[in-house]
């Protein structure tokens, strides 16, 4: 039988990463960046054909042999030198383990709460996912990498609640991070734990759950300024600077700053191409990478940076799309939770360049100049088509 193609979701990948391509070679048209990036695409083009040929049964039952081997990775990663551990080096060639740790979760919580789909409101069901994304994220945390180590939080949440987790209990499993937010001052706080609280009373919930999430709550409240206090001064200074970027001008808040100078001046219709002052005269940090939309606002203006969203928010459509058509439960979680992952980094690298979100560092997907995102991303699309081809059978 022939197989079909999504080819909307196909051209929306390789399209965003041919104009990924220009926009590395527009920041850094004296390097060889651009050429590198064209030979990952190359070979994230391949792997995708690859992996979109292989039945989603067997990455089924192989989906826990993924998260040991990548749980495996990950730790070796935090034995290299220096100080921030995210790369494995072989020879002259390295690669960020965190990048495939995103899909290697999405294929073992899938996996796990296919397995659970009868029991998904259980306690037990709920603890042993928090389990399974925790070991992931407490390691990456390590390295350090919060950017990341967030997105294994947002692929939990939006897996428990496409297998059918409903919203009090949704709710409940984000008062972790919302106690983490309101701990900027215990008054704040008490008042969000007295509230959690009689919510918890009103809903009747069972005796364990109440037990999980009270305790769960009182550990973040009191944690939270210990966890402040070992955070590294640039973390620190990042969320600060988030709040206020002219605390530190010339030092932390030097990249947001010049990244807003270079969406704005880019006004309608852009400077034009390898004409943005702001990224020839160098004055944009870490232009081909985590800044890479503020090259795109500053040379093509917003109309160039609307056919870049349009085709971010198409992409998304279809991954929608191919998870509300999947027929079986592992088929429609995978897709939910590469969709996730892919929107949340997107989200997050465009918001942190416009100055509505702090600095991550998390790549924008198919843009940023690097081989481990984008071959992921690209890996992550294969899984994408697979499924579509296979809407209408089983994994």
């Amino acid at each position: 039988m022939k197989r079909s193609v999504d080819w909307t979701l196909l051209f929306c990948a390789i399209i965003l990463s041919m104009i990924g391509v220009l926009l590395i070679y527009s920041a850094s048209p004296d390097s060889n960046l651009w050429l590198k990036q064209l030979i990952y695409v190359v070979v994230g083009i391949v792997l995708m054909i690859v992996i979109a040929r292989i039945p989603m049964r067997v990455h089924y039952s192989l989906g826990w042999i993924y998260y040991g081997l990548i749980l495996v990775v990950l730790t070796v990663a935090l034995f290299q030198s220096g100080e921030i551990k995210r790369w494995i080096h072989l020879g002259p060639l390295g690669f960020q383990p965190s990048e495939f740790a995103k899909l290697a979760v999405v294929l073992v919580i899938s996996r796990y709460l296919t397995d659970r789909k009868r029991d998904i409101e259980h306690h037990k069901t709920v603890l042993i996912s928090i389990l399974i994304i925790a070991i992931p994220f407490a390691i990456v945390m390590g390295q350090p990498d919060l950017g990341t180590a967030v997105v294994f939080i947002v692929i939990l949440g939006a897996c428990l609640y496409a297998a059918g987790l409903n919203e009090l209990y949704l709710f409940l499993f984000m008062t972790p991070l919302l106690s983490l937010v309101s701990n900027v001052h215990w008054l704040l706080w008490a008042i969000f734990f007295i509230f959690l609280l009689f919510v918890l009373w009103k809903s009747r919930i069972g005796l364990w759950m109440f037990l999980m999430v009270t305790i769960g709550n009182l550990i973040v409240g009191i944690t939270t300024p210990a966890i402040w206090n070992n955070l590294h001064e640039y973390q620190k200074e990042r969320i600060l600077v988030f709040l206020d970027p002219s605390r530190d001008p010339f030092g932390a808040g030097y990249q947001i700053i010049q990244s807003k100078i270079a969406v704005g001046s880019g006004q309608f219709w852009g400077k034009g191409f390898l004409a943005g002052t702001q990224t020839r005269l160098a004055f944009l940090p870490a232009k081909h990478t985590d800044f890479i939309f503020a090259v795109l606002a500053e040379q093509f203006g917003f109309i160039g940076s609307f056919i870049v969203l349009a085709i971010f928010l198409l992409m998304f459509y279809r991954i929608l799309k191919i998870a509300d058509e999947s027929r079986n439960i592992y088929n429609r979680l995978v897709a939910i939770g590469i969709g996730a992952t892919l929107f949340f980094g997107a989200f997050v690298n465009i918001g942190m360049v416009t100055g509505i979100m702090p600095v991550t560092g998390l790549p924008l997907p198919f843009l940023s100049s690097g081989g481990s995102s984008l071959i992921a991303s690209f890996a992550m699309i294969g899984i994408l088509l697979n499924i579509y081809s296979h809407r209408v059978e089983g994994p």
